[in-house]
């Protein structure tokens, strides 16, 4: 285990981090007072967002753990802006200011001991890079402006905020190892039974973050988050090569959060069951009608088709499509639906929130931002920069590593006005089937994930990967699908949703996007839906393995 990491299973104590935070005011000054040079633009402002993170990976199959992985990583985020707070090197918002390719990448890691002078050291070769980039940035930006009109010009580049300190550290509980090694393990031998399964595995991780902020505007800021995940992977090759899959994913935010042993493997046998009772399942092609989303299944739809769109940064770059840049004011979805994106709610439930933040990676303090009311936009997402026809801020500038933080989610909770009941939704949906004259209609009981395309060269779609999905017919009677995901373009879409359940529950779940992967939760309830598509998967047949499993087992 790294020297860094105590057998508490703390990353620093606060004393260390005191130390850390330290050498980044003192080389925050030295640079801010060195960067005046005659001919050059001027450094307005400059912010160091230092990352200590450990990653703790036990991964296995078949009852044995192959491997047992700790890996830790000391990193920071420049950011340097030069030019004023009217006027600076920032282009489109910044989502395009993310390129691996940028020298200041190679200087982005931080030694792993707290030595003062290979600290500073690295923060001075990062520091000067970002200095010769933003410059660079800044004349790219004016030589642009003598082809291209920049319609938001007039607006700043960068609210001043309010210095902020926060400098409240905690001691992270230590992990019972011995115990996740037992559960994987006992996870893995369950597969043996099953010879049909001809790939298999699970994995318990924990990711234990910290962070100091310091800036410019005399901001310091200790920030720390933990989350924990518990998988499972289950696959088979069909006697006609189709290889079909079932996932068990848990993220949480407390680790008491994670399910039982008893209840894991109980989870365990019903997707295997499961995977037995698809793999049987007709192939559907294609479709188009009545659909009805589980709650996880809403929040995917939601997070793709909304949330994304919501991102305010977008609005400043003319590459992006902005769906919804032209509806302030306007309604963009049945007035009985509410969409807040609110950082500051810590649980849903019993459970956290691992979209949690009090401050965003600019140390702007989180705001509860209300993005739709009664169907109404009110609001965009925002970092620091203004935007257009917006007057609230509410700090949701996020980024993973050396992305430049642009507006993201934390959690998008969908709020329903107008709650109906599971019977209700039933009833309504066997209806719409039979108005419509479907042969049937598909309630969609589990996804995987979603994705969106957002920029002005695309489509605007999204896209929903189903796990688990049924044909419902008029009469109620039910029979597994398989082979297809959800699709469509945003506005049609929310035009087809015609209620929303009274069963909101809670996912958590990471997003990625130009700044980087990070995590986030979404609240939703159940979802009916008018008409939604759903197209074929993409299906590739592989040939059947010529040697048999080294085991044997009772198929089900």
């Amino acid at each position: 285990m790294p020297a860094l990491y105590k057998k508490s299973g703390a990353l620093f104590e606060k004393k260390e981090f005191k130390q850390i935070l330290e050498y980044l005011e003192e080389e925050l000054r030295r640079s801010l007072s060195s960067m005046k040079k005659p001919g050059l633009p001027r450094v307005y402002y400059l912010s160091y967002l230092f990352r200590n993170q450990r990653y703790e990976k036990i991964w296995g199959r078949l009852g044995a753990v192959n491997k047992h992985e700790i890996n830790s990583a000391n990193t920071v985020f420049c950011d340097l802006r030069v030019g004023s707070y009217k006027y600076d090197n920032l282009i489109n918002g910044g989502l395009n200011d993310n390129s691996d390719r940028d020298e200041s990448y190679d200087y982005i890691a931080m030694p792993e001991e707290i030595h003062e002078d290979s600290f500073k050291f690295s923060l001075w070769k990062l520091t000067d890079a970002r200095y010769r980039e933003a410059a660079e940035q800044f004349y790219d930006k004016k030589t642009k402006e003598l082809h291209f009109v920049d319609p938001f010009r007039r607006l700043p580049s960068r609210i001043k905020r309010k210095k902020e300190v926060n400098l409240d550290l905690k001691t992270f509980a230590e992990i019972d190892r011995d115990y996740w090694k037992h559960l994987i393990r006992k996870a893995g031998a369950l597969i043996k039974k099953y010879p049909v399964i001809k790939n298999s595995w699970f994995e318990f991780s924990c990711s234990h973050n910290q962070s100091i902020i310091v800036n410019s505007e005399d901001s310091k800021i200790f920030r720390q988050s933990e989350i924990f995940e518990l998988r499972g992977y289950l696959w088979l090759l069909n006697p006609q090569g189709e290889g079909i899959s079932q996932s068990l994913n848990f993220i949480e935010g407390d680790i008491n959060n994670l399910p039982e042993e008893k209840d894991f493997l109980r989870m365990i046998q019903e997707k295997l069951d499961l995977l037995c009772k698809i793999e049987k399942a007709p192939v559907l092609n294609s479709y188009s009608g009545p659909v009805l989303l589980s709650p996880e299944a809403s929040g995917v739809f939601f997070h793709e088709v909304v949330g994304h769109r919501l991102e305010g940064s977008r609005l400043l770059s003319p590459e992006e499509g902005s769906t919804f840049r032209d509806l302030y004011g306007k309604m963009i979805a049945p007035e009985y639906i509410d969409i807040i994106d609110d950082p500051t709610t810590k649980k849903f439930g019993a459970k956290k929130m691992i979209g949690s933040f009090d401050y965003d990676d600019e140390g702007t303090p989180s705001v509860s931002a209300v993005l739709v009311e009664k169907g109404m936009l009110k609001n965009f997402l925002t970092t620091s920069a203004p935007l257009p026809g917006q007057k609230q801020m509410n700090g949701h500038a996020r980024n993973q590593s050396f992305e430049r933080p642009i507006s993201r989610m934390g959690n998008l909770i969908i709020k329903n006005r107008k709650p109906t009941s599971p019977e209700e939704m039933k009833a309504l949906f066997l209806e719409e089937i039979r108005k419509q004259k479907k042969e049937f209609g598909i309630r969609i009981v589990n996804v995987l994930g979603g994705e969106t395309d957002t920029s002005a060269y695309d489509f605007q779609v999204f896209k929903g990967e189903i796990l688990h999905a049924v044909k419902v017919y008029p009469d109620g009677r039910e029979e597994a699908i398989r082979g297809v995901d959800f699709v469509g373009t945003p506005l049609s879409a929310l035009d087809s949703v015609l209620c929303l359940g009274d069963d909101a529950a809670m996912s958590n779940s990471y997003c990625g996007a130009e700044s980087g992967v990070i995590p986030v939760s979404t609240v939703s309830p159940s979802m009916l839906m008018r008409n939604l598509e759903l197209q074929s998967r993409q299906r590739e047949r592989y040939t059947q393995y010529m040697i048999p499993l080294p085991f044997s087992g009772k198929s089900k």
